[in-house]
């Protein structure tokens, strides 16, 4: 693998390699450490303290889901730009000039930007166990004379370890794949890397080889995550425990809780939203036009055929497992999710390769069999794209149709058999009636989950079709950065729908 045959691989071998690798690392580590702050004091304060406008908190604190990592980093390199809105109020309310400026145009500056939009991943870990969790761990602490505090970290946080563990992981994949806050930061990481050597230096096999050490890199965190875990069970029966019972704070602490919880959700989606809308007033007669809704309509067909196709498949494979009850079958039926674990770029990668040399194979075939000229099949078109959009987001409709059918349980297909239904007429009749919300959540959340995808859209996407994420990072790379806003509003409106789902799923 460190011998790759591209010309320009001993060089980013030598001189460059370390620096990607330096570079993602103390991304992920940086990220890590922000979201764990940013995500699990706020998750405890909601799950185990009352105080005023704690459900309309708890809400607003998953909103920055609605906003893709690049999104996030344009708004604050334009807010803290020379003419943006920070240095407006300064001059104009406090008669500052620039020696306040604050640079964010770097690695710092890039991992606190991508934690403000990721921490609702471990936001929503920790608080789904921390409202779940017992009440009698928390009394016995409070008999023997610990504090709150001292309670959540003897007691709680290492409890909600695991639960912790799964939204940092999560974080750190998004690090990992993402491009187009590294490229407009200008951090080298492995995925920019990659890009730059399909497309600057024109050397697949390089890329190829940067996908390949990245992919290994990936499954080398989710395997030392699992050892890290062992044996360990960590587990509540729900029968024989009391849910939390939350505390009523007095007015200051209230006004506290409500400052801090305000902190994560002012910098993860206030503050880019501000500046979205700002730059949306002052360029909509610029970007509004029949081009531009032409692009609304290419986003939202190629979403919503690649989320209908995940839902047939995630139904297909769900009952073959359920009807076949082999063990073999379960298992190859699984095998689909892991795709969710791969960075976008090294689907693309992966996916480019193969379907480029078939696809030669095939014209080959034509010309010589059937002296018929033919067009790449795969490569190049929407099938292609398609095709890798499924095998990114699959797992993201696969999970809450799987969960939802699970919880129905198998009482109504026993009664249905025994009347002598028919499988399929069990499974159109009354499987996916019964299991109509979480149907409608994996449609929803890999609709959006498309919408914003960035890097495989890129390099995948056929010549002549645009999607608002990939017109949104060319308004960026050419420095059009405030016409970035009315693609980004359209992708975060429709981000904000699942969102809503989600919340109405949690019982908030």
């Amino acid at each position: 693998m460190f011998s790759g045959p591209g010309e320009s691989w001993e060089h980013i071998k030598e001189y460059l390699l370390l620096d990607y690798l330096s570079n993602s690392i103390f991304l992920m580590v940086s990220c890590s450490i922000f979201t764990l702050i940013l995500g699990v004091i706020p998750a405890w304060i909601v799950s185990t303290y009352s105080f005023p406008f704690r459900k309309l908190l708890q809400w607003l604190l998953v909103l920055p889901l609605a906003f893709p990592n690049y999104l996030t980093a344009y708004a604050y390199a334009g807010f803290f730009d020379y003419s943006g809105i920070y240095e407006q109020i300064l001059a104009k309310f406090f008669e500052v000039d620039h020696i306040s400026h604050i640079d964010v145009m770097g690695i710092w500056g890039l991992a606190c930007v991508m934690s403000f939009s990721l921490y609702p991943y471990v936001y929503l870990s920790a608080r789904s166990f921390f409202i779940n969790q017992s009440q009698r761990q928390m009394s016995a602490a409070k008999v023997l004379g610990a504090g709150r505090f001292k309670a959540f970290y003897s007691i709680a946080l290492p409890l909600a370890r695991p639960a912790v563990v799964g939204g940092l992981l999560l974080v750190v994949m998004e690090v990992l794949g993402d491009y187009g806050s590294a490229y407009y930061y200008g951090v080298s990481t492995y995925t920019t890397a990659i890009f730059r050597s399909w497309f600057s230096l024109e050397e697949p096999e390089t890329a190829v080889y940067l996908s390949a050490q990245l992919c290994i890199f990936v499954l080398f965190l989710i395997v030392l995550e699992r050892g890290f875990r062992g044996r360990k069970k960590y587990q509540f029966n729900s029968e024989s425990t009391y849910r939390m019972i939350k505390s009523t704070s007095n007015a200051y602490r209230q006004i506290m809780f409500i400052l801090i919880i305000m902190i994560p959700i002012s910098l993860g989606f206030i503050l880019p939203l501000i500046q979205m809308l700002y730059w949306a007033s002052i360029t909509f007669v610029d970007v509004w036009s029949t081009p531009f809704l032409t692009i609304v309509w290419s986003s939202f067909y190629l979403s919503m055929i690649t989320a209908l196709i995940c839902i047939f498949i995630s139904l297909f494979l769900i009952f073959a497992a359920k009807w076949s009850r082999s063990h073999v079958i379960e298992r190859l039926s699984s095998l689909p999710v892991m795709g969710y674990a791969v960075p976008g770029v090294v689907i693309a990668v992966g996916i480019m390769i193969p379907t480029l040399t078939f696809d030669k194979w095939l014209i080959n075939m034509a010309k010589d069999y059937f002296n018929y000229s033919i067009e790449f099949l795969i490569n190049g078109t929407l099938i292609g794209l398609i095709f890798a959009y499924v095998v990114r987001f699959f797992a993201v409709a696969y999970h809450p149709i799987e969960a939802s059918i699970q919880k129905t349980g198998i009482r109504f297909d026993q009664v249905a058999q025994m009347m002598g239904v028919q499988k399929w007429k069990r499974m159109l009749q009354i499987n996916i009636p019964l299991n109509k919300l979480g149907l409608i959540s994996g449609v929803m959340l890999v609709f959006v989950e498309t919408m914003k995808e960035l890097p495989l859209t890129l390099l995948l996407k056929p010549y002549g079709i645009m999607t608002l994420s990939v017109k949104a990072f060319e308004y960026a790379s050419d420095e059009r950065i405030a016409e970035t806003a009315l693609p980004a509003l359209f992708i975060i409106m429709t981000g904000l729908i699942p969102i809503f789902l989600l919340n109405r799923m949690m019982n908030i």
